[in-house]
């Protein structure tokens, strides 16, 4: 199902808004109202549904803990297992890649897009755009692959 997952601009609480609701619910923990409508479930997303930006990236949609204590785990029994434990963890990576599907994130507001087609606009993670949406502009010359 369709949905756009964010953060309440008041209290910060991760809120959910699922592509067919009739009207955007407020905060279940401030009732603040929020506003955000997800879009319709065959949509093409183009800019942040929470936040209006256009600039967005796509990831799969795994949790980032749950991968590191994969990794993690695999590396504890190492001593035990040969590195086998490296390799079957590899072989699971490989298949939750190929199995997971796309979620569309804001850089600005970092509101998650799921259930939504892919749009081939949309490009993978960029450092440097994440960085001027956190930190802002760059000091000159200090732009990735500026060479004096």
């Amino acid at each position: 199902m369709a949905s756009v997952h964010f953060l309440c601009a008041k209290c910060g609480w991760r809120l959910e808004a699922a592509a067919g609701e009739p009207e955007p619910s407020p905060c279940f923990h401030c009732a603040q109202p929020n506003g955000v409508a997800a879009p319709p479930a065959e949509s093409m997303i183009s800019s942040c549904a929470a936040c209006a930006c256009r600039e967005l990236y796509f990831q799969k949609d795994f949790n980032r803990a749950a991968g590191i204590a994969m990794v993690a785990l695999g590396a504890v029994f190492v001593p035990w297992t040969y590195c086998l434990s490296l390799v079957a963890v590899t072989i699971i990576d490989f298949a939750l890649y190929r199995i997971l599907k796309n979620v569309i994130v804001c850089y600005d507001c970092r509101a998650v897009h799921r259930g939504y087609p892919d749009n081939p606009a949309i490009k993978p993670f960029d450092l440097v755009l994440h960085d001027r949406h956190v930190y802002g502009a760059a000091p000159p010359g200090a732009e990735e692959g500026h060479v004096e």
